[in-house]
């Protein structure tokens, strides 16, 4: 039996030639079972049609097509169209026919008859009935399909009739329309398709099923397959490096990295769009991670336990987020030439491969969201902090912290938005601490400070041999510490909850101050310290857990004084200061400090309270009701906006650790009336209304009965508190 070839290129059996009374019973049978179902009736048609073509004759495909349309009300017009698609398709060709092929020498005509279309010299040529028809000057090899629901291409080699070879990526929905393939291909060097849409898809029937699929690897780092990708490789166990396409596999899947892709080797710098990830790259370590810990302790000293505690939290971020929807920044903090900067890039170098630093003053906000997406488990530099940058861009850090990215919507009618995720942990460096806002991202971060110092020469040398090393990159180190990844994603819930619960503990019973937010920050990147020190086969870091919580305590509660003296409410107790010196408030009348054994007040949850001191404790005793509007009078002057609202400020105040609470009743020299209490001894850092004549030392024993000192007119106007 004889085979001929559909449209796209598949072989079928020769349809037997039948009687018109056969075929119109067939047609009758074929639709009544396709009923209303579209598919089935499109298939009942296209059997029709198919019968009626086989017969060869133009008057019997004429009478049947008219009679088959009237009979069963299916459309002359559809009959037809299908008869003339047919016809363009199907010629009458076999190895048999009087076809010339001189000049095509080595063709394989039985393969040609069998396709209706050969390559010779990297063209395309159709078969006509006397001699093959060129539609070409350029063949398609094709490689991968990569998919994706937004970006979805394909991978091909295409060579022209004179050589010239290029490795393009096209988008997949330019294959079924000529002229944009025609563009594409054409954008890329001298390939010509003028052939029409029938030649150009039985070429795609023949090519279409040789494409392997694979997904492009959109974010780098950690993947949820279960491996981590570099841009010019991925870890699953073993190294494995990208070939020249750009591909990997694993477990019998196929990843596309674009960035080390031959597709993108010529691309010149200025319009190169994965140059970024190019730092991310796969470099075999000099050294082991022994002895990288050590040298950062010997260069950077104490501040090296908190830096290397951030950058192994970093790496399980996305662990460590899912559980609590945070993550802290690091902040590091000095003026020039400190040796902030230098120990962002040895950070930052244990994963990229000399990634130079994000400006903050300068860079654009595209740029800025797609660090922050592009690496998953990797650690963003934003380099320049002021609080005189663009205060969107301090709002954007500070919503880092709660992992919220950058929302924007897309040109549809579906009212849908894109979000740009947040993937990274981030370290800022600048030579001003984050004090705008309330301290909104100082309470964000973890804070490391740097002062200038005078090196040794044996402090010098391990510093070069440090950045040596760095030169020759480091990243083979990451691996080291994804092996514990399991274990931190069991045990990093109980052993956090435990480090919170004792470090508050630990910080209570020794009178220190402390942040909530901080005690969380500190504890969330001491967690997988604690499990990989405590595995059975831990990490060498050169530090003990001990020293690095000893320290984290230190730390929480110097930068929780730090804060406090800091937020928006030490400007309204400088503005109390102010207002003393300048006799628009008066000690006795709206406010007094006195020594005291009891105290019976209402506290913040509005439940009575009374308070017994073993020794007498100094209290402040001070009125809102004068003191407030002249506070918000002076800070529009001083500020040239509003303070800190009423409302706000007893929410502020209230939940100050040296807050006591409020009376419904106490003695001022003039009159008895409500106020609030604050234990004085607590507000040594931000608060001061004891004044004395000069020459006259104070009663130590009477805190509260000190003469004010009441400066001269001069003193008066040039003691402003900022």
């Amino acid at each position: 039996m004889n085979e001929e070839t559909d449209s796209t290129g598949i072989e079928l059996p020769e349809v037997p030639k039948l009687q018109d009374d056969e075929i119109i019973q067939l047609a009758g049978d074929a639709l009544a079972e396709a009923g209303l179902i579209i598919s089935k009736k499109v298939n009942a048609i296209n059997q029709i049609c198919d019968m009626i073509f086989n017969l060869k004759d133009p008057v019997r495909e004429s009478l049947l097509t008219s009679e088959i349309s009237t009979r069963f009300k299916v459309s002359k017009k559809l009959i037809k169209d299908r008869l003339k698609q047919l016809k363009t398709s199907s010629l009458d060709l076999n190895p048999d026919a009087d076809i010339s092929f001189d000049g095509f020498d080595g063709i394989d005509r039985f393969a040609a008859y069998k396709l209706g279309f050969f390559e010779h010299n990297n063209c395309y040529y159709f078969l006509d009935k006397e001699r093959p028809v060129k539609v070409s000057n350029c063949t398609i090899l094709p490689l991968f399909h990569i998919h994706s629901k937004t970006d979805n291409k394909r991978l091909v080699v295409i060579t022209n009739e004179h050589g010239y070879t290029k490795t393009i990526d096209i988008q997949s929905k330019c294959f079924v329309n000529v002229e944009q393939f025609l563009q594409a291909v054409f954008n890329e060097g001298a390939f010509l398709f003028f052939g029409n849409k029938f030649h150009f898809m039985k070429i795609l029937a023949h090519i279409v099923n040789q494409f392997p699929v694979c997904d492009e690897l959109k974010t780098l780092g950690w993947q949820r397959e279960g491996f981590y990708a570099w841009a010019n490789g991925i870890f699953n166990g073993v190294w494995q490096p990208v070939d020249e396409y750009g591909i990997t596999t694993h477990a019998k899947n196929k990843y596309f990295s674009a960035a080390f892709s031959c597709v993108y080797k010529d691309v010149r710098e200025d319009d190169d769009e994965y140059e970024s990830d190019r730092y991310f790259i796969y470099r075999e370590s000099p050294i082991t991670f022994d002895e990288w810990t050590q040298l950062m302790l010997d260069v950077y000293g104490p501040k090296a336990r908190i830096a290397i505690a951030f950058l192994i939290a970093s790496l399980f971020r996305d662990i460590i987020y899912g559980k609590y929807k945070i993550f802290p920044h690091l902040f590091l903090f000095g003026e020039k030439t400190s040796g902030k900067s230098q120990l962002a890039w040895s950070l930052s170098n244990f994963l990229f491969y000399n990634m130079p630093a994000f400006n903050l003053s300068s860079g654009t906000q595209v740029g800025f969201f797609r660090r922050l997406s592009r690496i998953i488990n990797g650690i963003c530099w934003w380099d320049e902090y002021s609080n005189d940058i663009d205060p969107r861009r301090i709002q954007t850090l500070k919503s880092a912290y709660d992992g919220m990215g950058h929302e924007k919507g897309r040109m549809t009618k579906d009212n849908r938005s894109e979000i740009t995720k947040v993937n990274s942990s981030s370290i800022i460096s600048g030579q001003q601490l984050p004090t705008t806002d309330d301290n909104a991202l100082f309470t964000r971060s973890i804070l490391l400070l740097f002062e200038k110092l005078n090196y040794t020469a044996e402090q010098t040398q391990l510093f070069d041999t440090l950045k040596k090393y760095e030169q020759q990159g480091l990243s083979s180190l990451v691996l080291d510490i994804l092996m514990f990844r399991n274990e931190i994603d069991q045990m990093y819930s109980q052993v956090f909850t435990a480090l919170m619960d004792k470090m508050k503990a630990d910080l209570a019973r020794e009178g220190k101050q402390f942040e909530e937010r901080l005690v969380r920050n500190f504890c969330l990147i001491l967690a997988p310290i604690k499990i990989i020190l405590d595995s059975q086969n831990p990490l060498h870091l050169n530090f003990s857990f001990d020293e690095i919580y000893s320290q984290s305590k230190i730390m929480i509660n110097d930068l929780s004084i730090q804060i406090t003296s800091s937020e928006s409410l030490s400007n309204f107790w400088l503005m109390i200061e102010y207002m003393l010196d300048n006799k628009m408030i008066e000690p006795g009348k709206d406010f007094e400090v006195k020594s005291i054994s009891s105290i019976t007040f209402t506290n913040k949850y509005g439940q009575n309270e009374t308070h017994h001191y073993i020794e007498p404790k100094a209290v402040l005793f001070i009125r809102f009701t004068k003191i407030h509007p002249l506070y918000m009078e002076g800070h529009r002057r001083q500020f040239n906006k509003n303070g800190i609202d009423l409302v706000s400020l007893m929410h502020y105040i209230k939940n100050q650790p040296s807050y006591v609470g409020y009376l419904d009743s106490h003695r001022f020299d003039d009159t008895v009336t409500s106020c609030f209490a604050f234990d004085y001894g607590m507000m040594a850092n931000v608060l001061n209304l004891q004044r004395f004549i000069r020459g006259t030392a104070p009663d130590e024993s009477k805190p509260g009965n000190d003469q004010p000192f009441t400066p001269s007119p001069a003193e008066a106007d040039d003691d402003l508190p900022f």
